[in-house]
């Protein structure tokens, strides 16, 4: 469970109570510029999901230092077999791989394989109407496919990325173009605006509920991977 943080400006406008993690029904995208925090936070969030019962695939354009040191982290080709035991998977596509069609091919697979969950970074490097992604993000749910979407440009990130995902967490943005897209799926209270938000501090919307959060920081990197190191499973079949 995640803690609601309060500003003294914020107090009483806020519950303060627990923040549910999404479950494997749930599309979970989070947007903020580079170093406002969304990468820790997205693997915090990975640590706290159901990769001990089935497999989890870290989409990895960026190559992230911190999705590096995960314990027990399976590299595996971008063309390849989708993953099929349960654990962690990353693989590292190329700009190549975007435009020769094997990113998609890959969302197919896994389209096809079910119970595979699955975490972008960044999103911004798929093309906007890549068929792959929105198969995933529009008819995942049924086939027992969670995402955890993370991006740095939410003005330039598939439409669907941010209407089918029940839950959107918000970091510092700065540009009037990010904001404005934003605000179209989250509804803000007028206190409300990323362009005042401190590092490593978000906004958390949950479709379920209507529930809106201020999110203090989530825990540093060493105690994410002791998180991750604590629930590593040995490979078997699901």
């Amino acid at each position: 469970m995640v803690r609601s943080g309060r500003t003294r400006a914020e107090r009483g406008q806020l519950t303060g109570r627990a923040v549910r993690i999404p479950d494997d029904t749930e599309r979970h995208v989070i947007v903020g510029t580079t170093g406002s925090g969304k990468s820790v936070f997205g693997a915090w969030q990975l640590s706290q999901r159901s990769f001990d019962q089935m497999p989890w695939l870290i989409v990895d354009f960026k190559r992230e230092p911190l999705f590096e040191k995960i314990p027990r982290l399976e590299e595996i080709r971008v063309d390849g077999a989708a993953p099929k035991h349960r654990g962690l998977y990353v693989t590292r596509p190329t700009v190549n791989d975007i435009e020769g069609g094997q990113v998609t091919g890959m969302f197919f697979r896994i389209w096809e394989r079910e119970n595979t969950g699955i975490l972008i970074d960044e999103g911004y490097m798929i093309p906007r109407l890549d068929k792959g992604l929105r198969t995933l993000l529009t008819q995942g749910r049924s086939k027992h496919i969670p995402m955890i979407n993370l991006s740095q440009k939410p003005s330039w990130i598939s439409p669907f990325l941010l209407s089918e995902s029940e839950v959107k967490t918000v970091f510092y943005l700065e540009h009037p173009y990010d904001i404005e897209k934003v605000r179209e799926h989250m509804r803000f209270p007028a206190f409300a605006n990323p362009l005042n938000l401190p590092d490593h501090h978000s906004y958390w919307y949950s479709r379920k509920g209507r529930e809106f959060h201020y999110l203090a920081p989530c825990p540093a990197e060493a105690e994410i991977l002791d998180i991750f190191d604590r629930r590593r499973v040995r490979r078997g079949w699901l």
